[in-house]
């Protein structure tokens, strides 16, 4: 996974010089395969093992890991949330989690207003140094947070979701999705694939893929914003 140096700094602002990092990494705990200047920043390329990617396959994971092997210190980005008290979310979506064992824990959070747009410059260079084009700030902000901490988001257009639904199910057997591939690409499902689902139809392969169902383009103003565990056995088949 490539991680940016700049960013990695607003963690732990006394990191050592890349290549410096990069070779402490490298006899300290994963290997580095490649240090590449990137604009005005520099791209890590590090290999992070298996049995670390639930802690490490993130930057906050990695700062971590190199705030301890340097003996640095470590700074925890500072998170506020602005909710509207007198906004309900069932007045705007429901979640059913049918298959509790392949997805223990499913969250949801609705915006609204929202203005799909271009991503602010620091935003785009982060993604483009961490080997991620830019898409727009909706899609775009997904990436970040997962970039950041390690937990893949997905964005839904609200208003393109039947009954403003969202099931978490198995697919049918001979379900079909289209999904977010370049080429349009047509998937054929069968029971053992778990679907975030709609009212009707699947719009995404859980922790997969997402679907063009419910795409955010232009024209959204409503995102429903999903953060999910699911069953990596099940994934990963």
């Amino acid at each position: 996974m490539k991680f940016s140096y700049n960013w990695l700094k607003e963690y732990i602002p006394d990191i050592p010089d890349p290549k410096k990092t990069a070779g402490d990494l490298n006899m300290r705990i994963f290997e580095v395969e490649e240090v590449q200047p990137i604009g005005r920043d520099w791209a890590l390329d590090i290999k992070v093992l298996p049995n670390r990617a639930f802690d490490c396959l993130s930057h906050l994971g990695i700062a971590r890991e190199i705030a301890a092997i340097e003996n640095i210190e470590f700074k925890m980005p500072k998170v506020s949330l602005r909710e509207d008290k007198g906004f309900k979310i069932k007045d705007y979506l429901s979640v059913e989690v049918r298959e509790p064992k392949l997805c223990p824990r499913y969250s949801a959070r609705v915006v609204v207003d929202v203005k799909v747009g271009e991503s602010p410059e620091w935003l785009k260079e982060k993604l483009e140094v961490c080997g991620l084009r830019s898409i727009n700030n909706i899609v775009d902000i997904t990436n970040y947070v997962m970039l950041e901490c390690g937990q893949p988001l997905h964005a839904f257009d609200l208003d393109k979701l039947g009954e403003k639904k969202i099931i978490v199910r198995r697919a049918g057997e001979g379900e079909k999705i289209n999904t977010l591939d370049e080429g349009k690409a047509q998937r054929i499902l069968n029971e053992n694939i778990l679907v975030i689902a709609d009212a009707q139809n699947p719009v995404a392969i859980a922790g997969i893929k997402g679907g063009r169902l419910p795409e955010i383009s232009a024209s959204t103003k409503k995102v429903a914003l999903e953060a999910a565990n699911f069953d990596p056995v099940n994934i990963r088949r």
